[in-house]
Order: C-alpha cells, then sequence, then structure tokens
C-alpha cells in the first residue's frame, strides 16, 4: 500500500490487524451472531429459489435487496458454524483493509500508534458488527475501495460503488460527490452495474419471480422500519428525535427527526464549504468521510453498528489534532470518541443488562459520533486555515 508521505509501517498494519481479528474471534466464539443468521436463512432461500421476505420471521427479518442474498448463498452451502466464522473473519479482514485504505488516502503518513487508537475509539461500534455478524464492515470497504480507485480505475470504482449502494441506498450519498466532482465515468459505471445487478435475479428465477420479490422487499421496509425506529440500538437522527417524541406522533416525529437531520447536515456542509475555500484537497477527502458518517447517522434505523462509517472521520480528528500539536486541543479532540470507547467497554458490565438498556435510549454513543463529526471537520479548518505543513509522522 503506498502513500504520498511514503508506505505505511508494517507495524501498524500487524498492531491493526491483531486488533480487529481478536474483537472478531471474541464476538464469534462468545456471543450470538443475531443478523448473520438472518443472512444464512437468506443465502439458503436464495439458493432454493424460495421467498426471502417473509413475516413470520419478524423482528429479525432480510432487508437487504433481493440480489444481496446471493453474496451469501456461498455460505448457506457450507455447514453453519463453518460459513458463520467464515463471515465473521471476513468482515474482520475487510475492516483491516478498509482502515489502510483510507490511511493511503491521507495526505501524510499517521504515526503507528495513531492506526491502533483509531480501532480503540471506533471499538463501541466495530464491537456491534461482530457481535451480531452484520455487513457494515464490508460495506465501509465497499465505499472507501470505490473511492481510492475513482482515479486511476473509474469503472471499476462505479463497480463498487453500486455493490454498496445495493445493500445500502443512503451510500448514493458518494454518486452526488461523484457527480459535484464531475466524475462522469464513474457515476455512469455506478448506474449500469447497480442496474445489471438488480435484473441478476431474472436470470435465477424468472422476471415474474424477481419482480414480486422487488415489491416484498420494499413492503417489509414500510411495515418492519416503523416499529424499530426508537429501538434502543437506533443511535442516529430518528433516534435522536426518540429523546421528545415517537412516531405515533406522526408528522410531528416526522419534521422533528428531519429537523435534527437537516442541522446536523447544515453544520457538517458549513464546514466542508469553507474548508473547501481554504484547502480544496482537504475538503475532497473531507466531503468522502461526511458522505460515509451521514448514511449511517441519517438513516431511519441507524443502528449502533452502523457508525462504524465514523473510521474515515477518527483519522480525520487525529490527523488535525497532531498537527494542531497542543495537548489541550490533542485532549478535547479525544473526549467524545474517548467517552464512546469508555461506554463501550464499561457501560454494561456496571450497569447490568438491564439498565444497560435504558442506557442506550440516551442515544450517548450517536451523540457522542455527531459531536467527534462535527469535531474532525473544525480541527481540520484550523490545520488548513493556519496553513501547517505537512509534517512526517516521526515527528510526533
Amino acid at each position: 500500500m503506498t502513500h504520498p508521505g511514503g508506505r505505511q509501517p508494517l507495524a501498524a498494519w500487524v498492531v491493526v490487524s491483531i486488533g480487529v481479528f481478536a474483537l472478531a474471534i471474541h464476538a464469534v466464539v462468545f456471543q450470538v451472531q443475531a443478523d448473520w443468521a438472518v443472512f444464512y436463512k437468506a443465502g439458503a432461500n436464495a439458493l432454493a429459489g424460495q421467498p426471502l421476505y417473509r413475516y413470520e420471521d419478524l423482528p429479525w427479518v432480510y432487508k437487504y435487496a433481493p440480489v444481496t442474498a446471493y453474496l451469501f448463498a456461498p455460505f448457506a452451502a457450507l455447514p453453519e458454524t463453518l460459513a458463520r466464522w467464515s463471515w465473521v473473519l471476513l468482515n474482520a479482514a475487510v475492516l483491516v483493509r478498509a482502515i489502510h485504505l483510507w490511511a493511503s488516502m491521507m495526505p501524510r503518513p499517521l504515526p503507528r500508534w495513531a492506526h491502533a487508537l483509531v480501532v480503540v475509539l471506533a471499538l463501541p461500534f466495530v464491537k456491534q458488527v461482530f457481535l451480531y455478524g452484520n455487513c457494515d464492515t464490508l460495506l465501509l470497504w465497499l465505499a472507501l475501495e470505490s473511492e481510492a480507485l475513482r482515479g486511476t480505475r473509474p469503472v471499476a470504482s462505479g463497480a463498487f460503488l453500486a455493490v454498496a449502494c445495493l445493500f445500502k441506498p443512503p451510500l448514493a450519498l458518494l454518486v452526488l460527490v461523484a457527480l459535484f466532482s464531475r466524475e462522469w465515468r464513474r457515476v455512469v459505471a455506478v448506474g449500469v452495474f447497480g442496474l445489471a445487478l438488480l435484473l441478476l435475479p431474472v436470470l435465477f428465477s424468472g422476471p415474474s419471480f424477481a419482480w414480486s420479490e422487488i415489491l416484498a422487499w420494499r413492503k417489509m421496509l414500510e411495515d418492519s422500519t416503523g416499529p424499530l425506529i426508537c429501538a434502543n440500538q437506533n443511535q442516529g437522527v430518528f433516534g435522536f428525535a426518540c429523546w421528545f417524541l415517537s412516531p405515533a406522533d406522526g408528522a410531528r416525529y416526522t419534521l422533528l427527526a428531519a429537523g435534527l437531520g437537516l442541522a446536523l447536515a447544515s453544520v457538517l456542509s458549513a464546514l466542508l464549504v469553507s474548508l473547501a475555500r481554504v484547502d480544496a484537497a482537504r475538503a475532497r477527502l473531507a466531503v468522502t468521510a461526511v458522505a460515509v458518517y451521514c448514511t449511517a447517522v441519517l438513516s431511519p434505523l441507524g443502528w449502533r453498528n452502523n457508525l462504524v462509517m465514523l473510521v474515515p472521520l477518527l483519522f480525520l480528528l487525529l490527523d488535525a489534532a497532531l498537527l494542531l500539536r497542543s495537548r489541550a486541543t490533542f485532549a478535547w479532540a479525544m473526549v467524545a470518541p474517548g467517552l464512546g470507547t469508555l461506554m463501550g467497554l464499561l457501560a454494561y458490565e456496571i450497569l447490568g443488562r438491564a439498565r444497560f438498556q435504558q442506557f442506550l435510549e440516551l442515544r450517548l454513543f450517536g451523540l457522542c459520533a455527531a459531536v467527534t463529526a462535527v469535531s474532525a471537520l473544525v480541527l481540520q479548518l484550523r490545520v488548513a486555515r493556519r496553513g501547517l505543513p505537512e509534517a512526517p509522522a516521526d515527528q510526533h
């Protein structure tokens, strides 16, 4: 992996790999991966040509587009235990890849310990991904792989982003970024590959069944989202709105959630515009990081594991805090993500299961993530305005 400032240190790669795989192995040995069971069943149904969206499976229903179930079909052909191990370890591997991809796109190499610190600060979210066997690290990798290839291989970049968008449509925010950046070949590739993948089930099950599955998918999303929107794991803006109102309040709740989302997006957008006026290169990197994060925080069901999308902003936060060379600034920058990590490590052990479930309703994980995102851009803007040089990492 090459880097504008040189080759990434092997020691950082080893430390990050050990940490991530240790978390993955702990999860697969000691925990039950509830979402993984849904994926495994979806893969089996795809192999058998059976419907994917079944109301008798609520609340653990498959919510992704029909074509995505074919990704899980090879795992469904394996014994469940072997498939579960393979899936979680695959997600650990792509998370390591995603971290190093983003590190390679940074304007300078960070210190070795900073890579490990990113994993520590993302712990509350990474732990949840492995705990439930979800696919958020896979989506983060697809998004960042697409970004890494956008300049040299725009068609491949578009293909990666198309797959990511089929799993999580809000990742189309990156398509908007590509449009504003006039990356036309990449945008066209997203559309072509996305359409081709959506039509792929026709080859396996025929047009009639494929269309019925798309309709069933849409109906399942409508019927299953509402009852879960105030679940305590929802750490996005729709979860924040549950501090004051509930979905039963109808339009009032929807307007409040939209208003909170608009307020957060406006703050982040204003900071990005200010950054772009001073340093276009930093702003382009920050736009990508913000777009990736917003796919989690602005989603109606922005689960805690979705906030693994904060990783790119954590890198930007550390980069700016180190360049500013102020212990007070660094300490301030670490407050919100550090508090999130402490809560992830200690809250359950101290409070116990019942009180921890109530604690989650405070949405503090999501609040810490939002403060971290804003802080990262504020510090990046300070760095840009001071015109600080890109000092070598070994000076820190």
